[in-house]
């Protein structure tokens, strides 16, 4: 059995690194592993939360969130991908990196809390309906978690100790849902009380990981690594980053301008679940970007790696796409509540968007690996500009349900555009190496 279930694993994941060092099929098991337990976890809280609070109070959890995690996604400036670039190609200095985590995070946060200061508590009200301006003040402490916990995390992973960054990476769900039951059972859950288990789960993960990068070695190569090296590489993943930000809550942000805060509580439920189902692109995603990184000049075994993740990735999630259409309006209403029997509809209509945008995230962490961010970049304004002129026409007609629709037709199109510019890429990258070959062919002959 323990033979079968290796020759299985093997069949679908690529078993080692190109320089045979790493097991990575082990890598991304144990990545699939930590997001289930992390998708249990949070699947726990989600439940307790959305049932405790009911749609209008999910509705303003939704909103008040916005503002630190739109905050994460203009400012945090790409230094997570930069630094698992760097370490993972061997250009970085990690404890350069680390000091740097700390001062911009401070330094983005004070400038966050000043101008949250200066703005009025009518601005706060119209740019995030239902929210005070304290409560708004008191999100603002999540930002900086978020960046420390992601930055720091990140020096892990380009150690390419992958290992080591999934059993680090439990420990922000577990503190969040530990959190969630506890207040439950006090009857302590409100949106702020929510909104601090948050806080405290990302700043459980970035002490943890403090933790693990005190333990490297001192760095032997990489000493010239500088600030400007890491922003360079980071801004322009974070262009992309922001922009595919930008389209994945866009919508959430017109349902809860143009529908209300019942309607954002149910459509933000069937985009939580729907995502679920990128647990394998993701962990597989995880693993490709470095590994895209440091073996970029390596086209014929790099191309085979990705085109056997990405064609396993897409059946898998295919599979669990087709099982969730066939237990979502059941188990959504039963399990959430009656009131969310609203969240069925969008969670089907995007279910085709998220199969194909998991071929997507394969494929783009490639790109990002080599070195093709602007790729990404059109490709994620390619796919924003559909999302926000779809969501215009859409959900005045139909609701949360054209929401939906519009994501799954941007996704669809972007997948199609991204794949083509791949095989063009890949195409350039290899004839170098087949050409040879069919000059000696044609000789021949």
């Amino acid at each position: 059995m323990k033979t079968r279930m290796k020759f299985l694993l093997t069949s679908i994941w690529p078993g080692t690194s190109l320089d045979a060092r790493l097991n990575l099929t082990a890598a991304i098991g144990s990545t699939v592993v930590r997001q289930v337990l992390a998708s249990g976890m949070y699947f726990v809280a989600v439940w307790i939360i959305t049932r405790q609070l009911g749609p209008v109070q999910n509705g303003l959890l939704a909103t008040v969130l916005l503002l630190p995690q739109t905050l994460y996604a203009f400012l945090n400036l790409g230094l997570g991908a930069s630094h698992i670039y760097h370490l993972s190609s061997g250009s970085g200095n990690h404890l350069r990196m680390r000091s740097m985590n700390w001062l911009l995070a401070a330094a983005l946060w004070g400038a966050t809390v000043i101008l949250l200061g200066l703005v009025s508590e009518q601005n706060i009200g119209k740019y995030l309906p239902g929210i005070e301006k304290s409560t708004a003040l008191r999100a603002s402490a999540l930002f900086p978690m978020m960046l420390l916990a992601s930055w720091t995390s990140s020096l892990i992973q380009g150690r390419r100790d992958y290992l080591a960054y999934n059993k680090t990476l439990l420990v922000q769900p577990l503190v969040f849902c530990v959190s969630v039951i506890f207040l439950r059972l006090n009857g302590g859950l409100t949106v702020e009380s929510v909104l601090l288990c948050y806080i405290l789960s990302q700043m459980s993960l970035w002490f943890l990981s403090e933790t693990k990068v005190m333990k490297f070695a001192r760095p032997v190569g990489g000493e010239a690594h500088r600030f400007a090296d890491s922003l360079r590489f980071g801004l322009r993943a974070h262009i992309s980053n922001v922009i595919t930000f930008m389209h994945y809550r866009v919508a959430l942000y017109l349902v809860s301008y143009l529908l209300g805060a019942a309607a954002t509580g149910k459509y933000a439920l069937s985009v939580q679940l729907a995502e679920v189902l990128w647990l394998i692109s993701s962990a597989a995603s995880m693993i490709v970007f470095p590994e895209s990184a440091a073996y970029s000049k390596s086209p014929v075994e790099l191309q085979k790696m990705v085109s056997k993740i990405a064609r396993s990735v897409v059946q898998i999630t295919f599979a669990g796409a087709v099982l969730a259409a066939a237990l979502s309006p059941f188990a959504i209403p039963w399990i959430f509540g009656a009131d969310y029997k609203g969240s069925v509809m969008p969670f089907l209509i995007l279910l085709p968007g998220i199969v194909i945008w998991s071929y997507m995230s394969i494929i783009s962490n490639s790109l990002a690996g080599m070195g093709y961010q602007m790729v990404n970049v059109r490709s994620a304004l390619l796919c924003l500009l559909m999302n926000v002129s779809g969501d215009l026409l859409a959900i005045p007609r139909f609701g949360a349900n054209g929401a939906a629709l519009a994501s799954t037709i941007a996704f669809t199109i972007t997948t199609l555009y991204t794949a083509m510019v791949y095989q063009k890429i890949m195409a350039d990258k290899l004839k170098p190496v087949y050409s040879p070959n069919e000059r000696k062919v044609g000789a021949g002959s």
